[in-house]
């Protein structure tokens, strides 16, 4: 019994946190519960939890990459149906008029996130909304630092752009 009020106090504690974690980085939100839902499994399958010093920052960790690697798995499944596909999927872009006293809602920046490539929309989620430093981004992620400086800089700007409304995703 205690291991089952163990579980539940972690759930109440942590997994609004990391579905919204795993959410901005995925921008898909049955993507999103179920990284959260994988991410509390995991933590239930260790047998040392004593050996975990700090479970926030932990199941913090874990979240983020079980993220990334269901931007990988969303990726490899992309790049399979596009080589076996018979028609190409056209991108079709809209214009509207840039309208500078329109007032930006939360909404607009939400979409405007969510449709932003999976590269940019990870490095500044990880920059801007969980407050890693260039270094831990390039930890978790594996690139150079360069890398990550650069897709922060693009993706800031192109998300800047989206919510000005030049671009649409």
């Amino acid at each position: 019994m205690k291991l089952d009020a163990d579980i539940g106090r972690i759930y109440d504690a942590h997994s609004v946190r990391l579905y919204n974690m795993s959410l901005r980085i995925l921008g898909d939100r049955s993507d999103a519960e179920e990284v959260m839902h994988d991410t509390l499994l995991k933590y239930h399958g260790i047998s040392r939890k004593d050996d975990i010093k700090d479970v926030s920052k932990w199941l913090s960790s874990v979240c983020i990459r079980k993220s990334i690697d269901r931007l990988r798995e969303r990726h490899r499944y992309k790049n399979f149906l596009e080589r076996y596909a018979e028609q190409e999927v056209s991108d079709e872009t809209s214009s509207e008029a840039y309208d500078e006293q329109l007032e930006y809602s939360i909404s607009k920046i939400k979409t405007a996130m969510a449709s932003l490539p999976d590269q940019y929309r990870l490095v500044l989620t990880l920059h801007l909304f969980e407050g890693y430093d260039y270094q831990e981004i390039l930890q978790i992620t594996g690139t150079k630092e360069s890398t990550v400086r650069t897709l922060y800089m693009r993706g800031r700007q192109k998300l800047a752009e989206m919510i000005k409304g030049r671009i649409y995703g």
